[in-house]
């Protein structure tokens, strides 16, 4: 991968994943006069050159700079914020315990505890006989159910932060055969069985371990 400052990495990843206007983008890149000495000569040609008004302009931008972004590594700063916004239950807690269960299901074996003991919670909340959507309960609802799962989903969120921080989980820039972001998994047995998965009876509040192996 070739290499540039990190504030310009950032802004190839956001227009990549769709997380920056084109519109945008495109004055950002004529008024960034470092992109002419970071980029190499026909990069950064090819860069002021194309028509941003092309409806396949994301196509011809990811062939000209997804050589300069370290995904992996965007990705990590992706869920160390979601763990964070848990962490301090700040007002978005809800949507990012909910995207834990996403991103388990996109091939993050070890998110399995919060993903599936919490995040399917929320994404499915128990409502009456049947499972409504989060948006679908009460406020008063929401907020209960918050509470049965603090303050324990803290120490489970700061675990996973705590892999990430220690390098025991790195996220590589590479796609495997289901289109998810391959990793390394560096965990001790202790370290793993923190991340299995427990079912917790609202109810009663009650715990039981489930062990799941690939």
């Amino acid at each position: 991968m070739n290499r540039v400052y990190e504030d310009i990495e950032f802004k190839f990843y956001e227009v990549l994943k769709h997380k920056f206007d084109i519109k945008e983008f495109e004055q950002w890149v004529y008024q960034t006069k470092e992109l002419e000495s970071e980029l190499p000569e026909e990069i950064y040609t090819d860069l002021i050159s194309i028509n941003y008004k092309d409806k396949y302009v994301h196509n011809e931008l990811e062939n000209i700079i997804e050589d300069f972004v370290d995904n992996g590594k965007f990705e990590i700063k992706r869920i160390k914020k979601f763990l964070k916004s848990i962490i301090d239950k700040d007002e978005n807690c809800a949507e990012s315990i909910e995207i834990t269960y996403d991103l388990y299901c996109s091939g993050y074996a070890f998110l399995r505890r919060l993903g599936l003991t919490y995040g399917l919670l929320v994404s499915c909340p128990p409502a009456g006989n049947y499972q409504k959507s989060w948006d679908e309960i009460t406020k008063a609802e929401q907020n209960e159910l918050l509470e049965k799962l603090y303050p324990t989903i803290i120490q489970d969120a700061q675990n996973v932060l705590n892999w990430f921080n220690e390098n025991k989980i790195i996220i590589k820039d590479t796609i495997n055969e289901l289109g998810y972001y391959e990793y390394d998994d560096l965990r001790n047995q202790e370290e793993i069985d923190q991340g299995e998965i427990e079912v917790i009876d609202l109810d009663k509040q009650k715990k039981k371990k489930w062990k799941f192996w690939k």
